[in-house]
């Protein structure tokens, strides 16, 4: 269960003073680093989220993939489709470069064909549980993005996005929703 409920008391009318670890999401949804497109795009769908830290196999955060980042990848030309198919974990798996033909295969299901970590942004941008909301905001502004991470002690523990943000407003306002 994911908790991302406000406590109007703990806001009170000072949306200023408002600390991320009084409104981030928690658990943190997480990707790993080798599903393919197609999994994040339907892992994303289903959970009604726009982003997700990425892991590899040990749990550690690789980076952060987006909508924004798999709607580039769907604009991709065929030439640069196939540039990331050619370097993909299958033929470092098979040891050797990639017939025309095959990628010419590969290519007719890119999305299913390629690793997320081919996409993803390969840093995360995170904040302290301490921080407070209008730092996060100016944060997510002058980044230009959507959601920053929440770390306690180096340990993942929440994401505070856009949306975070806006039902914190709505809230103070006391602006139904």
């Amino acid at each position: 269960m994911m908790l991302t409920t406000i406590d109007k008391a703990t806001i009170g009318t000072n949306l200023c003073t408002l600390k991320v670890s009084d409104m981030m999401t928690t658990p943190v949804q997480m990707v790993q680093e080798n599903w393919s497109i197609k999994m994040v795009l339907d892992y994303l769908l289903k959970h009604h989220i726009t982003g997700v830290p990425v892991t590899n196999a040990h749990g550690d955060i690789k980076g952060v993939v987006s909508m924004s980042d798999i709607l580039r990848f769907e604009n991709l030309s065929s030439g640069e489709k196939k540039q990331l198919i050619a370097v993909s974990c299958y033929s470092e798996y098979l040891g050797h470069a990639f017939e025309e033909d095959d990628l010419q295969r590969l290519m007719q299901y890119a999305d299913f064909n390629c690793a997320i970590s081919q996409i993803m942004t390969p840093h995360i941008i995170s904040v302290s549980t301490e921080a407070f909301v209008p730092e996060v905001a100016l944060l997510m502004r002058e980044q230009k993005i959507h959601r920053v991470f929440v770390v306690d002690q180096q340990k993942l523990v929440g994401v505070v996005s856009t949306s975070n943000i806006l039902d914190a407003l709505l809230s103070v306002c006391a602006w139904p929703s």
